[in-house]
C-alpha cells in the first residue's frame, strides 16, 4: 500500500502533510487500518533521526496517543513548530506555505512560554500580548453579576436632588416632587418597607456647601388618598432635610400637573397619583405611611414576620429584638437521647427484659386480652405468652424461666420490669430472694429505661 512506502527524506513538515494526505485518501475509499499499526508506522520512520528519536520514544510510550494517528501527527506538527522557532528565522516561503499550500487541516499557530510565534500572523511582534502582556485589555465586567444587582443600579451615578439645600420652609417628614433629583430618596428609616446596606454614595444638592451621603437602597410604600404607592429603588439619606419623589423617577412618560390655585393633582391618564399643596414654589404631597410600617417594636416585628432570626430581621431594615422569643424557646427544645443504661453481656440469662401489654379490645376467639413479652439481652431470643388476666403474669414467667433454665444449663441472673402492678408485688420479690437473680425496675414513666421489652412490643 502506498502508506507503507512513504519515507521520511529529513523534511518533518513533508512527511506529516504526505502522511495526512494519505490518511485523508484511506478514508475516502474506505480502508481500514488498524489506529495502533498506523501510529507505530509513522514513529517507525523517523525513529532515526537523531534530533527527534528521544521525542519519538516519549511518543510511543503514550498508549493513549497511540490509539489516535492524527493526534499523533498533531504532536509531530508542534514539535516541528516549536524546533522552527528556536532555530530557524522567519522566511518569506512560511507565508507562502501558509498562503498556497492545499494543506488538508487548517494549522493554528499560538504564541506561548512569553515569546511572539513568528509563524503567527493574526498580530505582529509589538502587538502581541504574551510578549507585551500590559497591552492586554482589561476583562469585561460579569454580565451575571450585573445582572444580580440591578436594584442597586441606583448606586452607579451620583444622585442629585438640585431643588433641595438649607431651606428653611421644609419639614423632614414632608414629601415634595422634584423634577431635578435622579431618584427618590428619604430621610427616615422607619419610612422603609425593606432596605439594604450600600456603600456610600455622594449626593449633589442646590447648596454647593453641604455634603449629603447615601446610607442603603430599598423600597417605600406611601398612601395618597385611597391609593397605595410602592417606590422601589429609594435612596436612603438621612441627612437630607425633606423627602423627595423623583419625578422622572416615575417612569411614565404621559404625566400631567393640573394645577389649581394652591393645589395640585399628578395625573397619569385620568388617574390621580399624587396630589398636595404648592407652598414657596414646592409640590408638597398629602401622604401616609402604613400602620404596618409605623411600628417598630422588635418583639411585634418579629411576631408579625413568623419568629425569623435577628439576622434576617437586620436585612430587613428593622430594629432587632432585645429580649428572648419564648415561643421560639420552647419550639426548639428537644428531648436528650437516653443513653443505653444496661451493661453488655454474652451468655443467655444474663439479664432478661419483661414487660406486659394490654388490656386489648376486643379479646381473641379464646379470651385472651393481655400478652407478656420475654427478651433475652445478650441472643436477643424473645417468648410471647398470651394471658387472660395480669395476675397470670407470675405463673408464666416462671414457666418461661425454668424452660429457659434447663435449655442452657444456666440460671437467671437479671431481670428488668417496668413498674407496673403484675411486676411490683411480693411474689416477684420472694421469686428473686429465693433463686438469687436481681430484680431492677426503671423508672416510672420512662418507658426508655425498657427499651428491650418496648422494642419487642
Amino acid at each position: 500500500m502506498q502508506w507503507l512506502k512513504s519515507t521520511y527524506n529529513g523534511n518533518l513538515q513533508e512527511y506529516i502533510d504526505e502522511n495526512r494526505k494519505l490518511m485523508m485518501a484511506m478514508e475516502t475509499v474506505n480502508i481500514i487500518v488498524p489506529s495502533r499499526l498506523l501510529s507505530f508506522t509513522f514513529l517507525g520512520k523517523l525513529s532515526g533521526d537523531p534530533k527527534i528519536h528521544q521525542y519519538i520514544e516519549t511518543l510511543s510510550l503514550s498508549e493513549d496517543l497511540i490509539e489516535l494517528p492524527d493526534l499523533i501527527l498533531s504532536k509531530l506538527q508542534d514539535f516541528h513548530n516549536n524546533s522552527f522557532i528556536q532555530e530557524e528565522p522567519l522566511k518569506s516561503s512560511v507565508t507562502a506555505l501558509l498562503s498556497e499550500s492545499n494543506h488538508p487541516y487548517k494549522i493554528l499557530y499560538y504564541c506561548t512560554n512569553g515569546k511572539h510565534n513568528p509563524i503567527c500572523t493574526s498580530h505582529t511582534k509589538q502587538e502581541c500580548f504574551v510578549e507585551n502582556p500590559h497591552l492586554k485589555p482589561p476583562r469585561r465586567n460579569n454580565k451575571r453579576r450585573a445582572q444580580n444587582n440591578q436594584h442597586v443600579s441606583a448606586h452607579l451615578s451620583t444622585a442629585q436632588a438640585l431643588v433641595t439645600g438649607n431651606n428653611s420652609s421644609t419639614s423632614p417628614s414632608e414629601l415634595i416632587i422634584d423634577c431635578g433629583a435622579t431618584h427618590h430618596m428619604f430621610n427616615s428609616r422607619e419610612m422603609f418597607s425593606s432596605l439594604q446596606t450600600t456603600p456610600p454614595l455622594s449626593v449633589c444638592t442646590g447648596d454647593i456647601s453641604s455634603s449629603l451621603s447615601t446610607e442603603g437602597i430599598g423600597t417605600v410604600s406611601i398612601i395618597c388618598g385611597k391609593q397605595t404607592h410602592t417606590l422601589t429603588d429609594c435612596l436612603y439619606v438621612p441627612k437630607l432635610n425633606c423627602n423627595l419623589i423623583s419625578l422622572l423617577g416615575l417612569g411614565h412618560n404621559n404625566v400631567k400637573i393640573n394645577r389649581k390655585e394652591n393645589h395640585f393633582n399628578l395625573l397619569l391618564g385620568n388617574q390621580t397619583l399624587f396630589k398636595g399643596k404648592i407652598m414657596n414654589n414646592l409640590m408638597k404631597v398629602d401622604y401616609l405611611i402604613p400602620k404596618t410600617l409605623i411600628t417598630q417594636i422588635p418583639k411585634l416585628w418579629h411576631q408579625r414576620l413568623g419568629h425569623p432570626g435577628n439576622q434576617i430581621i437586620k436585612s430587613m431594615g428593622l430594629p432587632e429584638a432585645d429580649s428572648k422569643c419564648l415561643t421560639c424557646d420552647k419550639n426548639k427544645i428537644h428531648s436528650l437521647p437516653f443513653n443505653n443504661q444496661f451493661e453488655q453481656v454474652s451468655l443467655p440469662l444474663d439479664c432478661v427484659h419483661i414487660d406486659l401489654v394490654g388490656p386489648i379490645s376486643p379479646a381473641s376467639v379464646s379470651g385472651y386480652r393481655y400478652f407478656l413479652t420475654i427478651v433475652d439481652q445478650a441472643t436477643s431470643y424473645k417468648i410471647i405468652r398470651l394471658l387472660k388476666k395480669k395476675s397470670h403474669a407470675f405463673d408464666q414467667f416462671v414457666l418461661v424461666k425454668k424452660g429457659m433454665e434447663n435449655l442452657h444449663d444456666r440460671t437467671l441472673k437479671k431481670l428488668v420490669v417496668d413498674r407496673g402492678g403484675e411486676f411490683l408485688n411480693h411474689q416477684f420479690k420472694k421469686l428473686s430472694e429465693d433463686c438469687g437473680f436481681e430484680h431492677i425496675m426503671s423508672p416510672a414513666e420512662t418507658p426508655q429505661h425498657n427499651g428491650f421489652a418496648e422494642r419487642a412490643n
